[in-house]
């Protein structure tokens, strides 16, 4: 492939790490510049992998600020644009800098916009590989077909500086979900949960609360016997990435974090409660999902209009003798 590429990446942190596989692919076989625009995190996530050239964040959305980055980027010269969010803004944008080749799935009235359509697959298929179909739209051979991930010793520098006081071994809980209340496991299964594995492991357990969830941290917390040994620690992109990858485990529902620590290598447990697991499916042994079978699942709603069987039926015990599993083959 010749020519300037510009790829506009994911929103969602967890589709941002399954689109690795699509641009591991596309960067093995770019002869010239690839850029990337996105949320300043995620140039962070990506840190270590060396998949880009030049990365242009997004800040904010109001007009002002999407034209002046057009007319910037304008004077670039990119041949192709790849957008992987199915956003109107996203193919707008390219529409706005006139790249001759713009490449997208047609969705949201946007296909006007696009000159190359990924086809839409016949069956429900994963994220990675709803991504690497446009590797295959654009003639580009792929090259791995999981999510990998890096930390580099610069990230792990900052890291040391600034949370001195986690010393490993350590396990790492991930107790909200961006999504919707419909993911989260209950706080007081959490609570329970760690009583069990700093009593049983004698290992400090660790939160790490996204957006808008210390208040829901706070709750877990409140709820541990044992609340000296368990901490809930508030971190950057670049900072949960060295925190995940050093970690003995991780306990974590269906969310973002989940696919760093498995991109990581790290045995992940995932909580996983409304959703189609086939959309996150993808091969890779670091993974382990946890669910229970209700007639009502999944449902794929942001918000349970009924009891929520499918997270309050899964039993922490059941969640410690896989972690006590996962820690006895790691000795």
């Amino acid at each position: 492939m010749t020519g300037k590429t510009i790829v506009y990446l994911p929103n969602w942190l967890g589709d941002m790490v399954m689109a690795i596989p699509f641009l591991h692919a596309l960067r093995q076989h770019a002869q010239d510049e690839i850029w990337a625009m996105g949320k300043e995190s995620a140039i962070h996530l990506y840190n270590g992998l060396g998949l880009f050239d030049r990365f242009v964040p997004i800040r904010g959305k109001g007009l002002g600020l999407f034209f002046e980055t057009t007319n910037r980027l304008n004077k670039v010269g990119f041949a192709r644009a790849i957008a992987l969010p199915h956003s109107f803004r996203s193919a707008l944008f390219f529409f706005n800098l006139r790249v001759r080749d713009v490449t997208g799935y047609a969705r949201n009235r946007r296909g006007f916009m696009l000159n190359v359509k990924v086809p839409e697959a016949k069956e429900l298929q994963s994220t990675v590989e709803h991504y690497l179909r446009i590797a295959d739209t654009l003639g580009v051979p792929r090259t791995i077909e999981a999510p990998v991930l890096a930390v580099s010793a610069d990230e792990e520098k900052k890291f040391d500086e600034e949370f001195s006081d986690m010393t490993r071994p350590y396990g790492v809980m991930i107790v909200g979900a961006q999504y919707g209340p419909s993911k989260c496991w209950p706080a007081k299964h959490f609570s329970e949960l760690a009583d069990e594995i700093i009593k049983r492991y004698d290992m400090n357990v660790y939160m790490l609360p996204g957006r808008n969830e210390d208040d829901l941290a706070r709750r877990v917390h409140e709820g541990i016997r044992a609340g000296e040994r368990a901490g809930i620690r508030s971190m950057n992109i670049r900072d949960m990435k060295v925190c995940l990858s050093r970690a003995a485990f991780v306990v974590s529902n269906d969310t973002g974090p989940r696919h760093i620590s498995a991109a990581l290598s790290v045995p992940t447990v995932v909580l996983a409660g409304p959703m189609d697991e086939r959309y996150t499916a993808y091969p890779g042994g670091h993974t382990r999902i946890v669910s229970k079978d209700m007639a009502c699942r999944p449902c794929n709603k942001k918000k349970c209009d009924g009891s929520h069987d499918c997270m309050t039926g899964i039993e922490p015990g059941e969640i410690v003798e896989i972690v006590g599993d996962i820690l006895e083959k790691r000795v």
